[in-house]
């Protein structure tokens, strides 16, 4: 009998061993395959997300009007970044609701087909990876008006409230106009201390004009013909400097009008094209001499005989003979979308300015609306121990769960003592919850929204509101409308600047 030595392995078990080896190895080629592939794949599905994400921004700007570049320009922003018209999908609200929540939506799906190294091994040469964007364009919130006309109509008996206003240069803060105004506090003049939020009259009549107040008139699809009107532009001589629309001359500078065709950011107009500018100088005299009814109350308007006189103080920027237009181009005719409208005070070296007016806007077809873009400054005027249910901000549903906050400078003036208040109002009724600060160092907690203006409370002061939109809030038309309710005890005289903006980013992803 051979010997048989213990220390040396059974060839069978060299066997065993090695095609354990062998399996290992290919598992572990396998998984190292694997992790390789699936690390490309990642890889890849960041950088199709990132140009989805890339796409569904360039795009959204443009809607929900100019549906055509929207499209246009988020497969223009895929393709600059490698992807082809076959791999880029882009749906909105109006091709499909079902996909897209709102019509400031757009949504962007990238699919690609990305090869394989290791995995083609198992038969695997191709994975498409498919990844979505939405992204969202909020644009500044409305103010003032959800309908044609922005402030009163004497000649038609409207009156929502208020007068537009604008202020010049060296007018005092503490009269009401946040933004227009020069002077900080209640000085005035040229010697005056600066407004820090003043925004100069600059380049008025050109493209690129800035200061002033932009107003949106927002004209729908298949809409026409569009008009502007402007009702007492220009400053009448008048007998004193509270009178309703009037002032006197020596106080007076010329205002600007300045229309711009729509594009996506209508907060920027230096890059719209100028459509018509206007330029109203104070008049002494004028239509205002036949006008013997005209004073500071809203009753007395029905005095004027004829009452045709008062029509006469509308000025149509597109066909009025005034020698002060310039640049206005044949049509405004530029399709739908949002024509922003810029008003300001020129710049003088010495004048205030305190000018009070209206706007309403025509269409054929569908009608054309017009309101404040994100701020505004008005004359409210409601009549002493009157209510004025105002058209303060539109809320639409999308902004479900966030927070409204509403910024009222120098708000709640009027010769009475108590007895003023504010009340915010929800789109259906309902009274709002808020809580509230002031600059004058005020404050209350969040409860229902009544804030109490009596004895010039927050005179020069910045009242800012915040109020909790619900998390289940749903609203249509004129049920998307916060409003205010103005109670005077006293006869009010109350220029006020109304800003107002949603809590969030306007330009973002959602999805």
């Amino acid at each position: 009998m051979g010997k048989h030595r213990a220390d040396r392995p059974d060839p069978d078990e060299r066997g065993v061993v090695l095609l354990l080896m062998a399996v290992l190895v290919m598992v572990l080629l396998g998984v190292a395959a694997m992790a390789v592939d699936l690390g490309w794949l990642y890889w890849n599905s960041i950088e199709i997300q990132n140009g989805a994400d890339s796409a569904a921004l360039a795009g959204v700007l443009y809607e929900p009007h100019q549906r055509t570049e929207a499209y246009d320009e988020a497969r223009a922003a895929a393709r600059e970044n490698g992807y082809r018209a076959s791999e880029v999908q882009v749906v909105d609200f109006t091709e499909d609701p079902t996909l897209v929540e709102h019509d400031t939506q757009l949504r962007v799906t990238i699919t690609r087909s990305v090869g394989t190294f290791f995995m083609k091994v198992f038969g695997i040469g191709t994975v498409n990876v498919r990844r979505t964007a939405v992204a969202q364009y909020t644009l500044p919130i409305a103010l003032g008006s959800p309908g044609a006309a922005l402030g009163a109509d004497p000649f038609r008996d409207y009156f929502p409230g208020f007068w537009l206003s604008v202020q010049g240069t060296w007018a005092p803060k503490a009269n009401g106009d946040r933004y227009g105004a020069g002077c900080r506090g209640s000085g005035s003049g040229a010697g005056c201390s600066a407004n820090s939020e003043h925004r100069p009259s600059l380049n008025p009549g050109q493209q690129s004009a800035s200061g002033g107040y932009l107003y949106a008139i927002e004209v729908p699809p298949t809409a026409g013909n569009l008009g502007l009107e402007i009702f007492d532009g220009a400053w009448y001589d008048g007998d004193s400097g509270s009178n309703l629309t009037r002032d006197n001359v020596g106080d007076g500078v010329p205002t600007w009008f300045m229309l711009y065709a729509p594009d996506p950011t209508p907060l920027d107009t230096t890059d719209n094209e100028l459509l018509c500018s206007i330029r109203f100088d104070p008049r002494e005299g004028g239509r205002s001499d036949d006008i013997l009814g005209w004073d500071d109350s809203w009753d007395e308007w029905d005095d004027v005989v004829p009452q045709s006189l008062i029509g006469e103080l509308w000025a149509d920027m597109q066909t009025s003979p005034l020698a002060d237009f310039r640049n206005c181009s044949g049509s405004w005719n530029r399709g739908p979308g949002i024509y922003p409208l810029r008003i300001m005070n020129e710049h003088s070296n010495s004048d205030t300015g305190k000018n009070k007016f209206s706007l309403r806007v025509r269409t054929t077809g569908p009608a054309a609306t017009v309101h404040g873009l994100g701020d505004m400054s008005a004359y409210a005027l409601p009549g002493s121990g009157a209510t004025s249910n105002i058209f303060l901000a539109e809320v639409e549903a999308k902004h479900a769960g966030k927070n409204l906050v509403v910024e009222l400078w120098d708000v709640g003036d009027s010769d009475g003592g108590a007895g003023d208040d504010l009340s915010f109002l929800a789109g259906n009724g309902a009274g709002a919850q808020c809580a509230w600060t002031s600059s004058g160092g005020d404050s209350g907690p969040m409860g229902p929204c009544i804030i109490d203006t009596s004895n010039g409370r927050f005179n020069g002061k910045l009242l800012t509101i915040t109020i909790p939109i619900p998390d289940a809030y749903t609203c249509t038309g004129l049920g998307c409308w916060y409003r205010i309710d103005y109670r005077y005890a006293g006869d009010p005289h109350d220029t006020t600047t109304w800003t107002a903006y949603v809590v969030g980013d306007p330009l973002r992803l959602v999805r």
